[in-house]
């Protein structure tokens, strides 16, 4: 499974086609993900912001491999050596998403099967 992205492709079109293949993972794009700063302290590209970045980073097309075997540590280097974007992979469990930088060894295909399992267990509006 190849990723296909060029100039016109926007930050929202690439999660959309990521998810079509794994619906129960997402994935994020950062401004910058300092080392020794937490997650939460960085910024989310906003809808508007995406499409200038590429514009302005990327002139070309490329393609990211998200078969079920790639690591999601594998992808998220891919999308920061190729686009110089931050990327983070998240995994769906019940109604929440958490980040998958324990796990992130894991195949993707093994992430999606784990999201799928623990959120098979939950049903909309019921609280555990």
């Amino acid at each position: 499974m190849q990723l296909q992205i060029d100039k016109k492709s926007s930050l929202g079109s690439i999660q959309k086609e990521f998810n079509t293949f794994y619906p129960f993972l997402k994935i994020e794009f950062f401004k910058r993900i300092p080392v020794d700063q937490p997650l939460y302290k960085t910024e989310l590209f906003s809808v508007n912001e995406s499409r200038k970045y590429l514009d302005g980073f990327y002139d070309g097309t490329t393609s990211i491999d998200i078969g079920r075997k790639r690591t999601v540590m594998d992808v998220e280097k891919d999308f920061e050596q190729m686009l110089g974007l931050s990327a983070r992979i998240y995994r769906k469990s019940g109604n929440v998403w958490v980040e998958t930088t324990l796990t992130n060894d894991w195949p993707l295909g093994e992430q999606n099967e784990e999201g799928r399992e623990i959120s098979s267990h939950f049903k909309p509006g019921k609280s555990s």
